[in-house]
C-alpha cells in the first residue's frame, strides 16, 4: 500500500502556490496594473447571457475563439460583481499542475523522487509566468492538458475524455493539440493492443475533428462574423515585422532556452516532446513577438506537453542513475531561481506595488460613472470596468464620455491619447466635466464624425 505522505506535501504545495499566487494577482489587480485582456475577458463573461462579446473584438467572442469553458466561470463574475474570481481560478487551476505531475512520476518512480520531480513545477518559470498573467481561456489550457495526459496513462479512459471535452470547450486550437494527442494515444494503445485505450483515442480524435470544423463552418458565421479569422493576422506575410531578422531569431532562440533550460533539457529523453512541436510552432512561427515572450499566456499551450516530457526523462534519469537524477533536480532548482532573479516573467517591478489611494480613488470615480454609456479610457480604468457593457480602450470611435487618471503618468493609453483629448477639446469636440485628484472626465459634444472606426485599436 502506498504512503500518503508524499501527496499530502504536494497537494500542501498546491495550498501554497494558490495562495502565493492568488495574493499576487490580488495585488497586480488592486494596484491598476492589469492589462487589457483582463478587462477583455471580464467584459466577456460578464455578459455571457447577453451577447458574449467585448467592445475590443467588437463582436460575439465566438468569432475570435471557440471558449464555452468561460460560460462556467460566468456565475462566479456575476455573483460576486468582480474580476477578482477570475484571478483565483488561474492560480487554483494551475496548482494543480504538480499533483498531475507526482501521479504520472510516481507510477515510475519511489514516491520521494516523484515528490522531488513534481514540486519543481511549482518553480518553472514559464509556469509562473502564466499564472500571474492577466487572465485568458489559456489560463487554463496547462492543468487541463497535464490532467488529460496522467488519465491516458492511468487508463481512466471516462476522466481522460472529461479532460479532452474541457480542452476542446477552451480554444479552438486545442482541437489541433488534442487531437495530436489522440493520434499518439491511438498508436501507443494500439501496439500494446488495449482496445478502451485505442477507442478512447479514436473518440477524442472524432471530437476533435469535429470541433474545429464547426467553429469555422458553423460557430464562426452562427456568431457573426463576416471577416477572415483575426489571430491570422500575426501570421500574416503582410505583417510588417517589427525586429530585424537577426534579432527575430535570436528572440526566438532566447525564448528555447528559456524554456528548456530550466529543466536541463530532460524533456528530451522523452519521445512525448514531440507533442510539443505543433504547440511551439504556433507560437513561434507568430510575426508578433508578443507571443514568443515569457510572462505571456501563450505559453501556456506548449508548457504541459514540456512538463510531461521532463517528468518522464527525470524518471527515465532516475531508472539509470539516481544520483546523476539527483544533481540534474539541484541544477534544475539552481537555474529556475536565477531566472527569477535576472529575467522574471512576473516583472515584478512593474505589476507589483502596495496599493495606493490613488487606487482607491479611481475605482470610487469608476463607480459613480453611467454604465449604459459609451466610455473610452485607459488600460488602468477599462481593467475595472468589466461590467460596463460599453467601455472601451482609446477614443478612436469617439465614446459619449472619455475617461483619464494623470496620476498614472507611465499609462501606455494615457500617454497615446492624453494630448489627442486636449486637442479635441480644443476643436470643441469634448468638454471637460470633471475633474477629482487628477481624474478627467470629458464628454462628446454633439454628434461622433462620420466614418469612425468599429472597433478600438487595442484589436
Amino acid at each position: 500500500m502506498r504512503s500518503t505522505s508524499a501527496l499530502v506535501r504536494i497537494w500542501l504545495g498546491t495550498a501554497a502556490y494558490f495562495v502565493v499566487f492568488s495574493l499576487l494577482g490580488i495585488d497586480r489587480y488592486v494596484a491598476h496594473r492589469s492589462a487589457e485582456d483582463f478587462g477583455i475577458f471580464c467584459q466577456t463573461i460578464a455578459s455571457a447571457l447577453s451577447g458574449f462579446s467585448n467592445t475590443i473584438e467588437g463582436a460575439n467572442h465566438f468569432t475570435v475563439h471557440f471558449s464555452p469553458v468561460l460560460y462556467l466561470l460566468a456565475p462566479l463574475v456575476r455573483l460576486s460583481h468582480s474580476a477578482l474570481p477570475l484571478v483565483l481560478v488561474s492560480a487554483a487551476c494551475n496548482a494543480t499542475v504538480a499533483p498531475a505531475l507526482f501521479l504520472i512520476a510516481r507510477r515510475r518512480a519511489a514516491e520521494r523522487e516523484a515528490l522531488a520531480i513534481a514540486a519543481l513545477a511549482f518553480i518553472y518559470p514559464p509556469l509562473c509566468g502564466v499564472t500571474f498573467a492577466d487572465f485568458h481561456e489559456n489560463s487554463l489550457v496547462v492543468p487541463t492538458i497535464v490532467w488529460l495526459i496522467y488519465a491516458l496513462d492511468a487508463r481512466k479512459f471516462g476522466v481522460a475524455l472529461i479532460f479532452a471535452v474541457l480542452a476542446l470547450a477552451t480554444k479552438e486550437d486545442e482541437a489541433i493539440f488534442v487531437g495530436s494527442i489522440a493520434v499518439a494515444a491511438l498508436f501507443y494503445f494500439g501496439t500494446l493492443r488495449e482496445r478502451r485505450g485505442a477507442l478512447c483515442a479514436v473518440v477524442m480524435l472524432g471530437c476533435s475533428i469535429v470541433v474545429f470544423a464547426s467553429f469555422f463552418l458553423i460557430v464562426r458565421p452562427l456568431a457573426g462574423a463576416h471577416e477572415s479569422w483575426h489571430p491570422l493576422v500575426m501570421y500574416s506575410p503582410i505583417q510588417p515585422q517589427a525586429q530585424s531578422v537577426a534579432q527575430a531569431i535570436g528572440d526566438r532562440l532566447g525564448y528555447l532556452v528559456l524554456a528548456f533550460l530550466p529543466l536541463l533539457f530532460l524533456p528530451f529523453l522523452s519521445p512525448l516532446l514531440l507533442l510539443a512541436v505543433l504547440p511551439l510552432a504556433e507560437v513561434l512561427v507568430s510575426r508578433a513577438p508578443v507571443t514568443y515572450t515569457m510572462g505571456q499566456h501563450y505559453a501556456a499551450v506548449w508548457i504541459p506537453y514540456v512538463l510531461v516530457a521532463y517528468t518522464l526523462g527525470a524518471c527515465r534519469l532516475v531508472q539509470r542513475n539516481a544520483a546523476a537524477a539527483r544533481r540534474a533536480l539541484t541544477g534544475y532548482l539552481v537555474i529556475a531561481l536565477i531566472i527569477f532573479a535576472v529575467a522574471n516573467p512576473l516583472h515584478p517591478r512593474y505589476f507589483l506595488r502596495l496599493p495606493q489611494p490613488k487606487d482607491a480613488q479611481l475605482d470610487a470615480f469608476i463607480d459613480t460613472l453611467p454604465r449604459d454609456r459609451e466610455i473610452g479610457t485607459q488600460e488602468e480604468a477599462y481593467t475595472h470596468m468589466g461590467f460596463f457593457p460599453h467601455a472601451t480602450l482609446g477614443i478612436e470611435q469617439y465614446p459619449d464620455y472619455a475617461l483619464f487618471d494623470w496620476q498614472y503618468p507611465d499609462s501606455n493609453w494615457l500617454l497615446r491619447d492624453g494630448p489627442r483629448m486636449r486637442a479635441e477639446q480644443a476643436r470643441g469636440r469634448y468638454r471637460l466635466l470633471r475633474s477629482e485628484n487628477g481624474i478627467e472626465l470629458y464628454e462628446r459634444i454633439g454628434r461622433k464624425p462620420a466614418n469612425i472606426p468599429r472597433r478600438s485599436p487595442a484589436w
